[in-house]
């Protein structure tokens, strides 16, 4: 009996050192590693930053360069015959920056077909200066609530959040329990917006440099006095989870209360359980109706493969994982002995999927490119 050498997979595992956040006037030299093996003739690696990220190259690896619009392109006509790239670019930050998310691509032809693979999103943060942190300490981190009824079961309820680190990520989750509808009238211009289970999900990449963030709905057909809540966020590059209590023992029925939820020594937040939180990894993708059975024939892999349906989506995930250190090994073995296209880590929080930081913030894990 023999066994088959596993293939490598190329532009799959790809290495960075970016850092998690970046001073204003700071330069930071950023190496990323592709693995090119069995790649041949044009590629090309593109890099998009933030608003207010310079950026200069320092290693191209004979590609042709260039930085516009904050986008970052690495192009070879012509591969080097090499099984490993290296480039490296020096990255700055002005006033302009506010903190962001990097997002990656990676274009290669392997056995004369282009293959397209993203790469999981970078947050990176703004560093803010010792007097500017100072300055913050005086801003204590609040969450208000505020209900404006109309009718006895509709009205408007307000979400303002103060004291939060410019830059930085954060998720504002409101429970409103069964009800007949809800509008959202203002976001404070979140990167993503969500409803699902009554739930409304609200989420900052990049938590805007405002003095406060306002999260305003309309509500009928509920129990609006017993809206819940919470907030996720880092705060002195620590992740903070902390609730917003519902109003149903403040307020009368009709009228307009708040409530606000702030830190508090004598009642500390209760730890997230890790056990919430998940990892698994996303081996494909498809509009198409394929079943697992079909996925691991195709692709000659004998583990557990799961299927999720979103939207016209067919999403196939394996693996378990309740760290995303694991995770991350999992796929870089699943990269070497599998021709997937482009393995990503998804993360999941009873049994919802979530942001990747998210649940590196709720469970207090480090990223691991």
């Amino acid at each position: 009996m023999f066994a088959l050498a596993p293939n490598k997979n190329a532009g799959i595992v790809q290495e960075h050192d970016l850092p998690g956040d970046i001073e204003v006037g700071q330069t930071h030299l950023v190496t990323w590693s592709l693995d090119i093996f069995d790649c041949e003739g044009f590629a090309r690696f593109q890099i998009q930053f933030p608003e207010g990220i310079d950026v200069q190259p320092a290693e191209t690896a004979n590609a042709s360069f260039s930085f516009e619009d904050g986008k970052a392109k690495f192009i070879w006509m012509e591969l080097p015959p090499k099984n490993t790239l290296e480039v490296s670019l020096k990255i700055a930050a002005d006033d302009r920056f506010e903190g962001g998310s990097v997002t990656q691509w990676f274009s290669f032809i392997r056995d004369g077909r282009r293959k397209d693979v993203e790469f999981e999103p970078h947050h990176l943060a703004r560093k803010e200066t010792a007097v500017a942190a100072r300055n913050a300490e005086s801003s204590e981190f609040q969450v208000l609530r505020k209900w404006t009824a109309t009718t006895k079961r509709s009205g408007t309820m307000t979400v303002t959040i103060s004291g939060h680190e410019p830059g930085q990520f954060l998720k504002l989750t409101e429970v409103l329990g069964p009800h007949d509808a809800a509008s959202i009238l203002e976001d404070s211009d979140c990167q993503i917006r969500d409803a699902f289970d009554d739930q409304l999900v609200f989420i900052w990449q990049a938590a805007p440099n405002t003095p406060e963030i306002i999260v305003k709905y309309t509500l009928r057909g509920g129990e609006p006095l017993s809206v819940g809540g919470r907030v996720s966020t880092i705060l002195d590059n620590v992740a903070v989870e902390q609730s917003i209590e519902a109003m149903e023992s403040m307020a009368e029925t009709g009228s307009s209360a708040s409530v606000s939820s702030a830190p508090s020594e004598s009642s500390p937040e209760p730890e997230p359980s890790v056990e919430d939180i998940a990892f698994r990894i996303q081996i494909l993708a498809t509009h198409a109706e394929v079943s697992t059975n079909a996925v691991k024939r195709i692709y000659a892999y004998p583990g557990d493969v799961r299927l999720e349906r979103h939207s016209e989506w067919h999403k196939f995930t394996t693996g378990y994982h309740s760290t995303y250190k694991a995770a991350r090994d999992n796929r870089v073995e699943l990269s070497t002995h599998h021709t997937f296209p482009g393995p990503f880590v998804a993360a999941y929080r009873k049994g919802q999927r979530i942001t990747v930081q998210e649940a590196l913030l709720v469970s207090k894990q480090n990223w691991i490119p």
